[in-house]
């Protein structure tokens, strides 16, 4: 399995991170995602971080949907 780390700028501010299969991209059941990271730096260290978890994981699951925690300060 390969993992992906996907970045992008959300309309309503701020960045968003998740984490996917690279070869079934399922928006909507990601392995991990955040929304609203207040920089792109923020977005990416988290992103990586989580991916080194995950890919030491042998069967890792899918989120159903998106995960919004409050981030902190």
């Amino acid at each position: 399995m390969k993992l992906r780390l996907h970045v992008h700028h959300i309309r309503s501010g701020g960045w968003c991170a998740d984490i996917d299969d690279d070869n079934d991209r399922q928006p909507d059941d990601p392995y991990w995602c955040v929304d609203q990271w207040p920089t792109l730096e923020a977005a990416l260290s988290a992103g990586c971080s989580e991916l080194a978890k995950l890919v030491s994981i042998a069967t890792p699951t899918r989120l159903s949907g998106y995960y919004e925690p409050a981030l902190a300060a």
